[in-house]
């Protein structure tokens, strides 16, 4: 599945197409081609390996689309809007109904932290996986209520795999 979207830090806008290929992301800045391998490490914090290059990043949500992001020490507010759509303090809500929250790397399942039924917030762990030996926390994409737990400690799963269904 591929994204499009308008990306502003500081006077500078940016058209970015992203799509996932071969377990690695194509991303495309204004026609500029990058393939990227990206990891989340922890909640808020990712790993990028870009042209021969690891990147430790951090990224922290202030309000819907509006990002302060560090990298090293540079540190810049980033606005991010689906291409075409309205400012990013405009973003549509998400549709209803049950979100897929998926594995984004193969790993173990060390703890299952919610069980179906629990009310959860944006942002709160739903399950920790040991992938590279490191331990993430996989965090709910929004607010509201578990409806189904896919996977128990102990398990091995795929990029992909589902392990939580939140409604």
């Amino acid at each position: 599945m591929a994204v499009r979207l308008r990306v502003a830090s500081g006077s500078r806008e940016h058209e970015v197409h992203v799509q996932r290929e071969d377990g690695l992301y194509r991303v495309v800045v204004d026609g500029a081609v990058h393939e990227v391998d990206a990891r989340v490490v922890e909640g808020g914090v990712y790993s990028l390996l870009w042209g021969g290059w690891s990147y430790e990043v951090l990224v922290e949500q202030q309000e819907p689309g509006r990002y302060l992001v560090r990298q090293g020490t540079a540190l810049r507010t980033v606005e991010v809007r689906e291409s075409g759509t309205a400012p990013a303090g405009a973003l549509p809500r998400r549709a209803a109904g049950p979100e897929a929250v998926v594995a984004v790397m193969p790993g173990k399942v060390v703890r299952v932290l919610v069980r179906p039924g629990d009310v959860v917030e944006a942002g709160q762990g739903l399950v920790v996986l040991e992938a590279m030996k490191m331990e993430n926390e996989v965090t709910s994409p929004r607010a509201g209520k578990v409806t189904s737990v896919a996977v128990e400690p102990g398990q091995a799963v795929e990029a992909g795999a589902l392990l939580v269904r939140v409604e």
